[in-house]
């Protein structure tokens, strides 16, 4: 796992994960609602699907919730899918409704950031690229995504939800 600037693309944060599970599984993971369930979000999160519409165009509008803590609403509007190979999206704090809503924790974290998603097929293993770059963001929020990039925030964060993938993965494989 390592996540960093990418200067051959440019984009302010990449991590790369590689997945023991073939391609299929991961990507049914990332297209269908029980699975996403099971690993998206935070460490300690449980997640409830508000909607899943996964089609360029569609969004994935859910709450994560931590303890007795309010609901934090999220959504991706997808804008790319290639099966099997990518996933286009802007990601974003919602509200209940699926409107976008500043991130609770800070109003110069951008609005939404534009994660891409390649996936691979290597030998019975999948290969994940994660890039996340913010998206009609003002100098100020860029500045401000830069720092959570340096600080390693996302770094831990998609760390910890791909590590939620893979022990979601392997509970699966063990059923088989």
């Amino acid at each position: 796992m390592d996540g960093r600037y990418n200067k051959a693309t440019n984009s302010l944060f990449e991590i790369k994960r590689t997945i023991t599970a073939p391609l299929d599984q991961v990507w049914k993971a990332w297209s269908e609602r029980d699975q996403l369930t099971k690993w998206w979000g935070p460490k300690g999160c449980s997640l409830e699907v508000s909607l899943l519409e996964f089609r360029a165009g569609g969004f994935f509008h859910y709450a994560m919730r931590s303890g007795n803590a309010p609901a934090t609403w999220g959504r991706f509007n997808y804008r790319e899918i290639v099966p099997h190979e990518r996933i286009v999206w802007l990601n974003s704090f919602a509200n209940e409704k699926c409107g976008i809503a500043r991130a609770p924790f800070s109003d110069l974290c951008p609005l939404e950031i534009e994660n891409a998603v390649a996936f691979a097929e290597q030998e019975g293993t999948t290969r994940i690229t994660l890039h996340a770059d913010p998206f009609g963001a003002s100098v100020e929020e860029v500045k401000y995504f830069a720092e959570l990039c340096s600080s390693g925030s996302l770094e831990q964060g998609y760390g910890g939800t791909f590590d939620q993938l893979a022990a979601h993965l392997r509970r699966i494989a063990s059923r088989s």
